[in-house]
């Protein structure tokens, strides 16, 4: 037996459904597009109200470059310069704040004399200030929305990474938009070399009153020089070959015997200090690291012997411990033989810190007598030298003091000298031209955003009334909501004759409506007029005689007869003739030039229909007529608003309900239906006319 095999899904159901619902969403839309026409026109109506009512915006857009202050300038401090070349994006969010300043605006309207002028409210389309406000003048008052305005209109960008501020104002004028666009760029422009000529102005005055301090210094350390050597006897200092004055003069020794002897001392206590540093840090690394890790115990060669021993001991103790406890006495001696070998460590281990302590106390021992012998000797050479050290030591204070006014003096002059030269970090680039043509309002922008928005609009209006929309569209509502089969749909064909071939389905339906086949008597009928119920019939009938049968079109609807038009007859009498007993069926009944179908038309126009339908002349009318056709076709008035299509559906076999596509709503068709069943008709069913879609999609033989 082969194994069952499923077919793969190749996603034709998919596409099927999603075809089925584009072409559904596609009939909706058609359906009311009425809804989203007038949407849509409203809302580009409401755009271009917009633009018409919208005072135009020119926007002048100014630019400036910010650079770094050249290294050495005057009044640049070091820090700020470092600053800013390495952090360049702190650098332009600071100029962009000051550009957005209450500071800036203000001098700007000073500046272009804003206040005060009614030129500046006209550009921005403002209305000026005519008074003041609570405890602020008119004055403050207009000064304060100046600067508001100005705030308010400046954009100011900073493209990408670069040093380039863009300064944009946006008004009414193109003018007053330039001017104030190249009026903000100036301000920055002057607003930072302010700041930089009141920097170097500050560091000038700090340096001459640094300069000042300075020459005092110096005249006081000149002055002292020069009365103790006047009063000591001591020569005064020669003066200096050019090119050494920068090198601080070096002291001699004095000669004699206790100059020498101090400074061979002076050797010993160096070489001293340093055997006492040495020993004293072996003797602390000695008392506060273990033994194992001291280098004079490493080196030990006896040492070295206990450790290698220990560590075989402590080996031995381990593996021995894997086969017999600690109390064994085998276990016992191992570990007796270890405590031995620790002692003898610790043992050796302490000779050595006692040999390293000893070391330490000679060295320092040393140091201490050196020390002493220097004491003696200096103060022996205390008065032979303290004159000439005193003397070295206040002609450097006096070469310190003029080194010190020196550069001081020469960095006041260079700075005295580049004051008022120094540029500013922010350089102009373009200037702002005076907008020729508005940048708002956008016209295609707001035509485009009216055209989404009213589509958009459109499509929630027709969303919505497609979801409270209960009108008839297709056969599943008229089965579930109204109780009729659908026999069959047919797509708009406007007045125009309806093509036979195209209700030939629905006729081959009837041939099986009832157990008798092709009912005797039809009633074709409508709930409103204008729905296409003489069309509905007239196709009908054409497409029954194709089949072979007999028909009579009898036009019952004697307020607006239709059957004589589409055959294209003008009889003079009808059926109104033969209900007043002025002449009979067969003289009346006139044939259409279509083999099989003839016409019983409804001749003159009767003033009151009900009541000539209601006499029993009707009854024998259909009784002369019944055996000598297949079946009968009756063109009945609409249901609703006329009393007519009651009457003869009493007298029909079958009734035919004309239903017209996405016209008629649930409830009414119902009531519609209710009352024909009342008044004794059969309804076989209904065929849906004017159907909106594809021609070639419809099922026209939809039972129910």
């Amino acid at each position: 037996m082969a194994p069952l095999t499923l077919p793969a899904d190749d996603g034709t159901g998919l596409n099927a459904r999603l075809s089925a619902a584009i072409r559904y969403g596609w009939l909706v839309l058609r359906r009311h597009r009425i809804i989203l026409f007038v949407t849509l026109a409203l809302s580009l109506l409401a755009g271009a109200i917009v633009i018409l009512t919208s005072t135009p915006d020119y926007r002048a857009t100014a630019s400036v470059e910010v650079e770094d202050v050249p290294a050495g300038a005057a009044g640049a401090p070091v820090a700020q310069r470092a600053g800013a070349a390495n952090d360049t994006e702190s650098l332009m969010q600071t100029e962009l704040e000051v550009l957005r300043s209450r500071a800036l605006a203000e001098e700007v309207s000073r500046s272009l004399a804003l206040v005060g002028t009614p030129t500046f409210f006209k550009g921005m389309d403002r209305e000026r200030p005519s008074q003041g406000v609570g405890t602020l003048s008119q004055r403050q008052v207009e000064q304060d929305m100046v600067v508001r305005l100005l705030r308010e209109n400046l954009e100011v960008q900073l493209p990408g990474k670069s040093r380039v501020l863009r300064i944009s104002f946006v008004s009414a004028d193109p003018v007053l938009s330039a001017r104030i666009a190249n009026s903000y760029a100036d301000s920055l422009i002057r607003a930072d070399l302010k700041r930089g000529f009141e920097s170097g102005v500050q560091a000038r005055r700090f340096l001459l009153g640094e300069l000042d301090g300075a020459r005092n210094d110096l005249s006081r350390a000149e002055r002292d020089l020069a009365v103790y050597a006047a009063r000591n006897g001591a020569p005064l200092p020669s003066e200096e070959k050019e090119g050494e004055s920068d090198k601080p003069a070096k002291p001699a020794l004095p000669d004699g015997s206790v100059a020498t002897r101090l400074a061979q001392l002076n050797g010993y206590r160096a070489q001293a200090v340093a055997d006492r540093i040495a020993a004293q840090k072996r003797w602390e690394s000695a008392r506060q690291s273990s033994a194992d890790t001291l280098p004079e115990v490493l080196g030990n060669g006896a040492m070295q012997q206990i450790i290698a021993e220990r560590a075989q001991a402590r080996a031995v103790i381990a593996e021995e411990r894997q086969f017999r406890k600690d109390a064994h006495p085998e276990m016992r001696e191992a570990r007796a033989r270890l405590v031995a070998l620790d002692e003898q460590a610790d043992s050796m281990a302490s000779s050595i810190r006692a040999s390293l302590r000893e070391q330490y106390n000679v060295a320092k021992r040393g140091e201490d007598q050196i020390a002493k012998e220097i004491a003696q000797l200096e103060q022996l050479a205390q008065a032979e030298q303290g004159r000439d050290v005193q003397v070295g030591i206040m002609e450097r204070s006096v070469d310190t003091y003029r080194m010190l006014h020196d550069s001081l003096l020469q960095r006041y002059r260079d700075m005295a000298s580049q004051a008022g030269f120094q540029a500013g970090r922010i350089q102009p680039l373009d200037r702002a031209a005076v907008p020729t043509k508005p940048f708002s309002p956008r016209i295609g922008r707001i035509l485009l955003l009216a055209s989404l928005g009213g589509m958009a609009l459109g499509l929630l209006l027709v969303a919505a009334r497609h979801m409270f929309d209960d009108a008839v569209t297709s056969a599943d509502t008229l089965a579930e909501r109204v109780g009729l089969p659908l026999l069959g749909a047919v797509p708009v064909t406007g007045d125009n004759p309806q093509p036979p071939e195209i209700f030939t389905p629905i006729a081959s339906s009837l041939l099986l409506a009832s157990a008798d086949g092709l009912p005797r008597s039809i009633l074709v009928t409508s709930a409103q007029e204008g729905e296409g119920k003489s069309l509905t019939l007239h196709a009908l009938a054409l497409a029954l005689a194709g089949l072979g049968k007999s028909v009579l079109v009898i036009d019952g609807d004697m307020r607006r007869p239709a059957q004589h038009r589409l055959f294209r007859l003008s009889p003079a009498r009808g059926i109104s003739e033969v209900l007043t007993g002025q002449a009979l069926a067969q003289d009346v009944i006139v044939p259409t030039g279509v083999t099989g179908v003839a016409l019983l038309p409804c001749g003159t126009l009767p003033p009151n229909p009900s009541e000539l339908l209601s006499t029993p002349a009707l009854d024998g009318l259909l009784a002369s007529v019944r055996d000598g056709y297949d079946t009968v076709l009756i063109d009945a008035p609409p249901l609703l608003g006329t009393g007519e299509a009651l009457l003869l559906a009493a007298k029909a076999q079958s009734s035919l309900l004309v239903v017209e596509w996405g016209r008629n709503h649930h409830g009414g068709l119902r009531a519609a239906v209710e009352r024909l069943r009342r008044s004794g008709g059969a309804i076989i069913g209904a065929i849906l006319t004017k159907q909106q879609g594809r021609a070639v999609d419809y099922d026209y033989h939809r039972g129910g």
